[in-house]
């Protein structure tokens, strides 16, 4: 999940949820009842896990005892309206309910970092808290069983346990790990985002190993796709691999279900030992995807504060000297133009002695962004020590940086900063600016800032708040 808040909020009426969270709770049902064997519960059931967590993920509604009625009405109307049994009804969504409970009072006190999979234990306390669920159902429910369909306490209740610890496993975390809101308010661009770059090949290869395994058979057709499986999570992600943990056990479920087993008490030792064995190798991937997303968030921290200035976040100096090197060496063989732009914030000490540094920090860090608000992506943007900071401008002229500098000095003279206690101050900008088209062997980044720097020392001797240097007429 991103890093905003877990919890989703939702500015509906509370009616209102509780009326689409019984509408997809009744949706979800009649799936699950859909795949009933003649006579007997159901070999898939997202129900349960759905409800668990849309209350974690909505804490409010689990305190009120009016959702669990909500959700209460809508298992049963879904089996009145198959015209099931009305007893077997009350006593089978009874038991879901409870198992739904022991779940949510478990995985509650856990926290958003362990919900959200922003902890690298996460996975191992949604297990946790899968199991529980399916024990707290599983025990009345295996009652339920006996007396509805006749079946022996013991494979009533590990029957049960399985097709329930089955279903929390493949569905919680893609619910817990899903984007915030319904599904109709998700932002889709934002959600494919970081898929439009990835490869397809792990999912190729995926594909691959499924034929394989179908074609081999056999108990191994298992663990075939889990190689492919952990490359997918480590390209796509964690909500992404929730997906296809989903895709994947549904398909292989069929694949077994057309092999000639039914998930009937009959054969009980084979579909338990196939539900297990798939909801848990299924845990395999997604702990690689929270690895590898936590790692990926930590290199991003580190390369944040080794390259960026940490009260700007514009580049470090000795970042911007090491890039803006490369940038100029590769315009000079491109044979394009390149600009310089030299800024300094004026009579910055000022500030500091009449507002204080807090201020000042205040001031820097609102220019930076006013300046990184008007950045292409090839831009390089570094703070050079001080107030002072240097804008690289790749591809440009000296006539259009001339502009760009003239925007970025009225931009800046025309921003109100707030004081603390109340008005604004007004701050000013000089700029000096060099540009070459194209930089010659003899225009490293070290000359070209030289000679923006004494452009800017021109700027300031004659009454600062101006931009000097790289005239038009002179480009």
């Amino acid at each position: 999940m991103s890093t905003t808040p877990f919890a989703d909020q939702d500015a509906a009426p509370l009616w209102r949820q509780r009326l689409l969270l019984a509408a997809s709770l009744f949706c979800a049902c009649l799936v699950g009842i859909a795949s009933r064997p003649a006579g007997y519960s159901a070999a898939i059931w997202p129900t349960n896990a759905l409800l668990l967590g849309l209350l974690l993920r909505n804490p409010a509604w689990a305190r009120s005892p009016a959702t669990w009625l909500y959700a209460l009405a809508a298992y049963l109307a879904a089996d009145l309206v198959t015209n099931s049994h009305w007893l077997t009804t009350l006593g089978m969504n009874a038991s879901n309910i409870v198992g739904v409970f022991a779940g949510w009072y478990y995985l509650r006190r856990q926290g958003p970092a362990i919900l959200g999979f922003t902890r690298q234990r996460a996975v191992l306390f949604v297990l946790a808290g899968c199991g529980v669920a399916a024990m707290g159902s599983a025990l009345p429910g295996a009652f339920v069983m006996q007396w509805a369909f006749a079946a022996q306490p013991w494979s009533a209740w590990v029957m049960w346990l399985s097709s329930e610890l089955y279903d929390m496993v493949l569905f919680l975390p893609l619910v817990l790990a899903a984007p915030r809101g319904w599904i109709w308010q998700w932002n889709m661009a934002e959600l494919l985002r970081p898929l439009r770059h990835a490869s397809f090949t792990p999912l190729l290869a995926l594909l691959a190993s499924e034929v394989l395994a179908y074609v081999i058979d056999g108990p191994g057709m298992l663990g075939i796709s889990v190689p492919a499986m952990v490359w997918c999570a480590m390209a796509y992600g964690v909500f992404p691999i929730t997906i296809l943990n989903l895709l994947m056990c549904s398909w292989k479920t069929a694949v077994v279900a057309m092999g000639g087993i039914s998930f009937i008490p009959d054969q009980l030792s084979v579909v338990t030992s196939f539900r297990l064995g798939i909801a848990l190798l299924s845990l395999a991937p997604l702990a690689v995807a929270v690895a590898h997303q936590l790692r990926s968030e930590a290199l991003a921290r580190l390369e944040q504060a080794v390259n960026h200035d940490d009260l700007t976040g514009a580049l470090s100096r000795r970042t911007l000297i090491e890039r803006g090197q490369r940038l100029v060496q590769r315009l000079h063989l491109q044979g394009a133009p390149v600009a310089v732009l030299l800024m300094d914030l004026d009579h910055f000490k000022n500030i500091n002695d009449s507002h204080g540094h807090a201020q000042g920090d205040a001031v820097l860090r609102e220019f930076a962004a006013l300046v990184q608000r008007s950045l292409r992506p090839q831009d390089l943007f570094g703070r050079i020590g001080g107030e002072e900071f240097a804008l690289i401008l790749p591809g440009t002229a000296a006539s259009h940086a001339w502009l760009i500098g003239e925007r970025l000095r009225t931009q800046l003279r025309d921003y109100p900063f707030a004081l603390p206690h109340g008005g604004t101050l007004q701050v000013t900008l000089s700029v000096g600016l060099h540009a070459t088209q194209p930089p010659g062997p003899q225009d490293g980044l070290e000359r070209l800032l030289a000679c923006a720097d004494a452009a800017l020392y021109e700027a300031k001797a004659h009454g600062r708040d101006q931009v000097r240097g790289g005239l038009p007429d002179q480009g």
